[in-house]
């Protein structure tokens, strides 16, 4: 009964496919019903297979061969299946609802198959040999891509890992370091072109790469950083001290050359003093007598720094006064910017550099070479602009100062070794665009209390003032760093470029006010002025005296000539002097000249002007005789006629000395006007 079943069930599966057939070829629906109607039972062996005519696909298949069920597929697809020997395999499926290619890709990837379509037909093969077919049949390209603003190297390491295992990528040169050697010229055979870099691949794969690289070499940010430094310094001075002397058996007249009463001491000490003899310093024995004595007190510093000194000298005795007070207060703001690209270090100095000798000794020979510090005001940095509208900034600012100094080295020769006193700071920090944030700062103060007595003396109170000196200061020096990034675009910049144009035309417009009446510069200016205003309202005649009264003044004025030849009509030429502009010129005329000779008949000389036009000789004569009259008339126009007629136009302007109306028009007979007006 089980084999019997089963021969039945084989029966009726291969009853039912051959009646899906029979309804494909004849166009019925009624076999579609027929296969809906008997469709199998799950784990029912044989199936169903139907397509309609979207390719929408019904397949209920249950431990079917492979071969078999492409074939009921394609049958129902109306689509040429090819399979090859080696495909094998059993089928276990129920789709619903899903295209042709849906359900072949199904079947197919469950047994290790694919399938490749060429025209009308799909050739099913192993997944290993579909590979080597699709690489082999795969078509290579090589693209030349024109970086704008990555480095080739730079995006070398992009593309590389992209590459399938035949794919390469060729980059132009890297630029070398930017240097301007003294005398000899740059570049040689170097890269002269942009950054270029050749990809070569698949067709897919360098579709993708180029895709990638329009992503990535785009225009970077531009960044204007704006650093604020301030100093401020504080430095009082205060003093207070009394000196004297006193003497016995001396006269304080004998040591005025030797540092006055209070050199008493040390002229007693060396035995010479000092006199004044006719103006001039005598040296003298102190004492002369071999007798004499003195006291001396220096405790006040009564030479030092002082805003009011008094002094007394009665006799043998001798009393100094010192009194000072001083506060000084230094601010200096200091405002660097700089605009870089994102990415890129840049500097700033404003201040001096400091040259001092660098020597290099050998066994042999000592080289002196001269080196520079640079010292002021100084800004480093470097952006790194984010897309959330953060910049991380890598900066050193730095204010300094030199100090040179001598020394003596090993071998006994001076050299020079140059100091710096600098204040500076070296940070990374993250700011947002637009923000100012302080860096940092340093405040110091240093307080400083000198005593200067007479032992004993100067410790009695109220009474030892007079042996005691003080000198007192106070020094308070702060400084504080501020930064300000923004990023700017294009607009940005060009609104800042016009208005430092505009300032610096006001800057120049100024300097020309300050100039004398009389001067070239302010008299030239101010017939330009006018003659352009009297252009505008259309008084020519006007203009061009106006015109030609500034350029009596100053011949050389671009702007000048070129309004006297919107008013003529006519531009300004002189012959010129160059020797090579010469015989360029001799050359070309004597080609033209062996061309016509070579060519006897005048309908076969080649005019380069006009290649198309061939005149016969009559009409070149006619040329020549037009060429002729031009001529003349031009030089008929530099002739004394021209010159009456400006002398009139002068007299007749120096008569009106009013402004014509202003419709009335202005002909030249001899000089058509030409107005952009």
């Amino acid at each position: 009964m089980f084999i019997e079943r089963n021969r039945d069930r084989g029966l009726r599966g291969r009853g039912m496919r051959a009646a899906a057939l029979v309804c494909l070829l004849a166009g019925s629906s009624a076999g579609v019903a027929f296969a809906q109607d008997d469709q199998p039972e799950l784990n029912e062996p044989g199936g169903v297979v139907n397509v309609d005519e979207n390719l929408i696909t019904e397949l209920f298949v249950n431990d079917e061969d492979l071969n078999t069920v492409l074939q009921l597929l394609g049958i129902q697809a109306q689509k040429n299946i090819v399979t090859g020997q080696s495909v094998a395999g059993r089928v276990t499926a129920n789709f619903f609802g899903v295209t042709f290619y849906e359900a072949l890709d199904a079947i197919l990837n469950v047994n290790g198959y694919g399938y490749i379509e060429r025209g009308s037909f799909i050739y099913v093969y192993g997944l290993e040999e579909l590979e080597r077919i699709e690489e082999a049949t795969r078509s290579r390209k090589s693209e030349v891509v024109n970086l704008n603003y990555i480095s080739a190297i730079d995006l070398q390491a992009f593309v590389e890992p992209m590459l399938s295992d035949i794919g390469s990528v060729t980059i132009s040169p890297e630029v070398a370091e930017f240097q301007i050697p003294g005398e000899n010229p740059t570049g040689a055979e170097d890269f002269a072109g942009v950054a270029t870099v050749v990809v070569t691949d698949y067709e897919d794969n360098v579709d993708s790469i180029l895709e990638m690289i329009e992503r990535i070499d785009t225009r970077p940010a531009q960044v204007l950083v704006e650093a604020t430094i301030l100093q401020t310094s504080l430095n009082e001075a205060n003093a207070f001290g009394m000196d004297f002397s006193i003497i016995d058996d001396l006269d304080f007249s004998d040591f005025v050359g030797s540092g006055g009463p209070l050199g008493v001491i040390p002229s007693l000490i060396n035995g010479q003093g000092g006199t004044l003899v006719g103006g001039s310093e005598t040296p003298i024995a102190a004492p002369a007598d071999g007798n004499g004595g003195g006291v001396t007190s220096t405790a006040g510093n009564t030479a030092g720094s002082a805003t009011l000194r008094a002094g007394v000298v009665s006799g043998d005795i001798a009393v100094f006064l010192r009194l000072l007070d001083e506060v000084t207060d230094t601010t200096i703001l200091s405002t660097p910017k700089i605009l870089t690209l994102n990415r890129q270090s840049a500097r700033v100095l404003v201040g001096e550099k400091v040259g001092y000798l660098s020597t290099t000794s050998t066994e042999t020979a000592t080289t002196q070479t001269v080196e520079f510090l640079d010292t002021g005001t100084q800004l480093y940095m470097r952006p790194f602009v984010s897309d959330d509208g953060f910049i991380r900034m890598e900066l050193k600012p730095q204010v300094s100062t030199a100090e040179i100094r001598t020394v003596t080295d090993s071998g006994g020769a001076a050299v020079t070794i140059p100091d710096e006193l600098t204040n500076e700071l070296v940070t990374n920090v993250m700011v947002r665009d637009g923000q100012t944030v302080v860096l940092g700062g340093l405040f110091r103060e240093a307080t400083t209390a000198t005593r200067r007595q007479v032992p004993f003396l100067g410790d009695i109170p109220v009474l030892g003032a007079p042996f005691r000196g003080h000198d007192d200061s106070t020094e308070r020096q702060e400084i504080v760093f501020l930064i300000k990034p923004t990023i700017v675009n294009d607009q940005v910049l060009l609104d800042q470029a016009d208005r430092a144009l505009a300032t610096i035309e006001r800057v120049r417009v100024g300097a020309r006010k300050g100039l004398l009446p009389w001067s070239r510069e302010k008299l030239t200016a101010m017939y330009n002025l006018e003659a352009e205003r009297l252009f505008r309202e259309g008084e020519y005649v006007r203009a061009l005296h106006k015109v030609q009264r500034s350029l009596s003044l100053n011949p050389n004025q671009a702007n000048a000539i070129q309004l006297r030849e919107r008013l003529i009509g006519e531009q300004s030429r002189n012959p010129h002097r160059s020797i090579l502009q010469e015989i360029i010129d001799g050359e070309i005329q004597e080609m033209i000249e062996n061309d016509a000779q070579h060519n006897t008949d005048a309908s076969e000389v080649t005019f380069r002007g006009m290649p198309t036009s061939r005149p016969d000789e009559a009409a070149l004569q006619r040329m020549l005789a037009e060429a002729e009259a031009q001529r003349a008339q031009q030089a008929e126009s530099q002739a004394p006629g021209f010159e009456a007629w400006m002398a009139d136009s002068e007299a007749q302007d120096a008569e009106t000395n009013a402004e014509q109306e202003s419709d009335e028009e202005v002909e030249f007979a001899d000089f058509p006007i030409e107005s952009d007006d």
